[in-house]
């Protein structure tokens, strides 16, 4: 007999007294003799031929990770990058600010001008008004250009900020523009021919490479608001096409004009018509190719798809791009009063985007789970208060 049996049949020991009182027994309902019947008992030989759940972490090649964790990056095919067909909205929005832009604009230089013949000035004078006229030209419609994305997203003072940087800068380029086409005007250029209405291609050209500088800084200033090196270049590539396009028309608009307009009514105009519409469309064709090109360069970008922006879509250039209801946010919900000035971010990892949440009591959601961070891929659903924004980017998989 081991020492086990011993310790347990030592008669010292009074054996331990489990007995339970009646009246130590919680009370018990009992249960009508009609509702037996009703009560479900499962017993462990009914669970002997339940299959096992297949684990979710192996579920194969291009599957998301767990909810909350990053560790493994999902094996998604090759892939390749396409050029994305403009968003219409922003297209249209960038397009009628630097037509607004460019109407201000002569609206303002108009009381300067003249077209009554005047004696020869010297060249500093003349240096001097054309570059004052191309700031004030670039100026405005740089302005205009820089408050659109704050005024669509309704954070007044991020509206602020951009025309006050696009005020600067595309004033800057407007007289580096201007004094830039003078001096290249009266060198290269013949005198004007007898006719105003006779179209010479050297006044087409310089009047085109001036007002492309005029654009170049226009485009720059709407990326120096982001301190987005890709969104400088892609503002100062569309500002080039549009100021060359600008210039290119300033000069044919007067005998587009005549050969129109007043073959039909008969009537005459002076020279204010045509810078009218010339400078209208300077900032218009500014406006639309600076959006044109960011829009079909852009890489990856939200959409609003629910919550007070729906429709609004903003481009992700920074790493991290932080999304809250601060005016600070690169992307700012400040109508969503769920949202907490820092919200969440989207930062690049290796070639994929990753979402963090960043501590808040609401939390973030990606397609209806709460995440503390997440993979993207294309077609995920972020809920951030009561704003949802739709994750897309430019990536075509090559087995598509």
């Amino acid at each position: 007999m081991d020492e086990d049996s011993e310790r347990r049949q030592t008669p010292d020991e009074e054996p331990l007294d489990v007995t339970a009182e009646e009246e130590e027994l919680p009370p018990v309902e009992e249960v009508a003799a009609d509702e037996e019947e009703d009560i479900l008992v499962i017993e462990a030989d009914d669970l002997i031929d339940v299959p096992v759940a297949p684990d979710k972490r192996a579920a194969g090649p291009g599957a998301y990770p767990p909810v909350g964790d990053i560790s493994q990056k999902p094996q998604w095919p090759a892939v390749k990058k396409g050029l994305v067909a403009p968003s219409a909205v922003a297209v249209i929005s960038m397009t009628v600010a630097g037509s607004v832009g460019g109407f201000v604009a002569w609206l303002l230089s108009e009381p300067f001008i003249t077209d009554a013949p005047h004696p020869p000035q010297l060249l500093v004078y003349v240096l001097a008004a054309m570059g004052l006229f191309g700031a004030c030209v670039g100026g405005i419609i740089g302005m205009a250009l820089g408050c659109v994305e704050g005024i669509n997203a309704r954070v007044w003072e991020k509206a602020g900020r951009g025309a006050v940087l696009g005020l600067a800068v595309g004033a800057a380029g407007g007289f580096v523009g201007g004094v830039f086409g003078q001096v290249v005007y009266g060198a290269l250029v013949p005198p004007t021919p007898t006719n105003p209405l006779q179209l010479d291609a050297a006044h087409i050209l310089v009047r085109s490479l001036g007002w492309g500088v005029v654009g170049l800084f226009v485009g720059l200033g709407q990326g120096m608001m982001s301190r987005s090196r890709r969104k400088m270049v892609n503002g100062m590539i569309g500002g080039t096409v549009g100021g060359l396009i600008g210039g290119m028309l300033f000069e044919p608009i007067p005998i587009i004009i005549a050969h129109t307009v007043l073959r039909l009514t008969g009537g005459t105009i002076g020279g204010e018509v045509s810078r009218l519409v010339a400078l209208t469309i300077m900032g218009m064709s500014c406006g639309a190719a600076i959006s044109v090109v960011e829009q079909m360069r852009k890489e990856a970008w939200l959409r609003i798809v629910a919550g007070p922006l729906a429709g609004k879509e903003f481009i992700i250039y920074r790493s991290p791009t932080v999304i809250g209801s601060s005016p600070k946010c690169d992307i700012t919900l400040a109508l969503d009063k769920r949202v907490a000035p820092q919200h969440a971010s989207i930062a690049l990892e290796g070639n994929h985007y990753v979402l963090t949440d960043l501590g808040t009591g609401g939390g973030t959601m990606v397609n209806g789970r709460m995440v503390r961070s997440r993979v993207l891929r294309g077609g995920d659903r972020i809920t951030i208060g009561e704003t949802t924004l739709q994750y897309a980017d430019r990536v075509i998989q090559e087995n598509a």
